[in-house]
């Protein structure tokens, strides 16, 4: 009699995109301890506060992914738009000033005692779902002027919601996560490109609209004409990377986060991480990102349908912009701006959702349509009965490419061929 039951050899999930998020989860769980430790020991006398609160929302959110990887993701057809209308509501409610929370100038909580939750986060779930059931049944009129009305218009409500908190980089991801699904949808370059420029004039436009905002380009032009106030957050982030070099001051040991770098648990764990990690662990966290992005990518191409192809390539554009996002601010590679690195920095809202977004998208891989074989062809045979060969590659007979140089697409996909 076998005690222990006989593992399957195999599984229909993606393996390495699990050990990815896993590997980014305990790696924010380790980071948030060793950047919020003093902090915590300074305010509320235990230096384990966040590491707690991180841990349980890990826990929750690793629930969350076991089960969203278990519900046919065609069965979130029905809750998309009433999801997407509850997103709208609490992005609305959190700025009433009697209601949101404000912090830094910014009401983008929702808070219950000592649990908050931030809408911003569920938007982009909410968007994510009901853009790829909405553009998936439209693929074949994705150019026409209702869809076009339409899109821009649901996503101009998002977008203008988070804008108004204020919370600009949020808004820039959420426009991005839209735009990406819309021509992956199967809109033309022209249109896409119109939609960007405008997006991006918007943005800049709004970003002219606050004085904070305006400073904030000053300072990432030139940071040291103010490093003490404007641009005292950037030179710290870049001081926490460069103190680190190659592999780092240890884990625990670095010194940013005494008192000098703002933030270092959620905005800015990034140069807490360079700093007591080095640039290998800088690195090692950018390939595990890549690598995120390259399985999702992967998983679209594969998906199904137009519908799971969508959702995969917005799941993997959210993740992926994001923690771009995040790592460039802190590289000063783009002006500061508040948005968290998915995983790592400290915050429930963030992880649950994006632990639960992975187990969408690993449900979608998971119905992925295997690569097709290649068969080869009887030969054609001539009039006289005689097998028709190709000519041989040494007799400088090569053999004919009949795709005219042309990419092969998905079987979901929309886009012309011709």
């Amino acid at each position: 009699m076998r005690l222990i039951p006989r593992l399957p050899r195999t599984t229909s999930y993606d393996l390495v995109l699990v050990v990815v998020v896993l590997a980014l989860t305990l790696i924010g769980i380790a980071m948030v301890y060793s950047a919020s430790g003093i902090k915590a020991l300074d305010a509320l006398d235990d230096p384990r506060y966040f590491l707690m609160w991180q841990s349980v929302w890990a826990v929750l959110g690793l629930v969350g992914l076991l089960v969203a990887t278990r519900i046919d993701y065609h069965r979130y057809r029905v809750l998309a738009l009433p999801l997407l209308i509850v997103a709208i509501g609490l992005l609305a409610v959190v700025l009433i000033p009697s209601i949101g929370t404000r912090v830094n100038g910014a009401s983008r909580w929702l808070r219950a005692g000592p649990v908050g939750i931030q809408p911003a986060e569920l938007a982009k779930l909410a968007l994510v779902l009901y853009l790829a059931f909405w553009l998936g049944a439209r693929k074949d009129r994705i150019e026409r002027a209702g869809t076009v009305v339409g899109f821009v218009l649901v996503t101009g409500i998002i977008v203008a919601l988070v804008f108004a908190e204020p919370d600009l980089g949020t808004a820039i991801v959420i426009g991005g996560v839209a735009l990406a699904m819309y021509f992956a949808a199967g809109a033309r370059l022209w249109m896409f490109g119109a939609l960007a420029m405008l997006s991006g004039v918007l943005a800049f436009a709004g970003a002219l609209a606050h004085p904070e905002r305006v400073s904030r380009l000053m300072t990432f032009i030139d940071p040291w004409q103010d490093p003490r106030d404007a641009g005292y957050q950037t030179i710290q982030a870049l001081y926490g990377l460069a103190l680190g070099g190659l592999s780092g001051e240890g884990l625990g040991a670095g010194r940013e986060k005494f008192g000098f770098l703002p933030y270092p648990y959620t905005d800015s764990i990034f140069a807490i991480l360079g700093d007591e990690l080095g640039l290998v662990g800088t690195l090692a966290v950018i390939m595990l990102f890549l690598t995120l992005a390259y399985r999702g990518v992967r998983i679209a191409l594969r998906a199904p349908d137009a519908m799971g192809a969508l959702l995969a390539i917005g799941l993997t554009t959210w993740l992926g912009l994001q923690a771009w996002v995040n790592m460039a601010v802190v590289a000063s590679l783009i002006p500061m701006t508040g948005i968290t690195l998915p995983f790592i920095s400290y915050g429930g809202s963030s992880l649950c959702v994006g632990l639960i977004a992975v187990g969408i998208l690993l449900n979608v891989g998971r119905q992925a349509t295997p690569a097709p074989a290649t068969v080869p062809r009887a030969p054609r045979r001539r009039r006289d009965g005689r097998a028709r060969q190709p000519a041989s590659r040494d007799r400088g007979g090569a053999a004919r490419d009949r795709s005219g140089g042309r990419i092969p697409l998905p079987r979901w996909s929309s886009r012309a061929r011709g």
